[in-house]
């Protein structure tokens, strides 16, 4: 970025998903904080591939150290309504609650990062609840992928930079909830064929 200032960092941020966080001097880093908190949001720093899944054309890098746009205490664009939030479709949020169920099986710690998880164990399960594997591979695979909910860390998936970035009243309420999420040790192991 050519003379970046605060408002650029941040449209930056927002638009490709993450920025690397030494690649921007400190003051004005904590300018553009400043100024996220000022409108609801923050800057967080967490894992995430780089270049991210909208930077590359939806080929990830590999997992570094950056700083997502996150939300604050403050309600969601969806509570306001001031613009529009990518939603997932149903087959995508299963497939998500699966994911977090896998990654997050404590309920007394954060959700972020989680534990890696195997993708396979996480389309089992999709099976077995009766959801169509192959949307389910689409969703764990696309994207869950470029909206950075699920990354790849080497053969295993983990929770993303975009789970990082949501807001503490997602986790209390999904705390509320974690007993709902599916069982992801009763899964069967999927047939061969299955994986195509």
């Amino acid at each position: 970025m050519k003379n970046p200032d605060a408002p650029l960092i941040l449209a930056a941020a927002r638009a490709g998903g993450a920025l690397v966080p030494g690649s921007l001097p400190p003051g004005l880093l904590a300018d553009a904080d400043e100024r996220a908190r000022n409108a609801g949001r923050s800057l967080v720093e967490c894992d995430c591939p780089w270049p991210t899944p909208f930077s590359s054309g939806g080929r990830p890098g590999p997992l570094g150290r950056a700083l997502v746009l996150g939300w604050s205490q403050a309600p969601v664009p969806e509570e306001l309504g001031t613009y529009p939030v990518a939603r997932l479709a149903p087959t995508q949020m299963i497939t998500f609650a699966l994911c977090l169920a896998r990654a997050w099986p404590d309920l007394n710690g954060p959700p972020y990062p989680g534990r890696p998880f195997e993708r396979t164990g996480i389309l089992d399960t999709a099976g077995d609840l009766g959801l169509d594997v192959r949307s389910a591979k689409a969703a764990l695979d696309g994207e869950l992928q470029m909206l950075l909910l699920v990354v790849r860390e080497g053969p295993r998936l983990r929770l993303g930079p975009a789970v990082a970035a949501l807001p503490a009243t997602f986790t209390e309420a999904m705390r509320r909830f974690h007993d709902q999420l599916p069982d992801m040790s009763r899964a069967a192991p999927m047939r061969e064929n299955d994986d195509e």
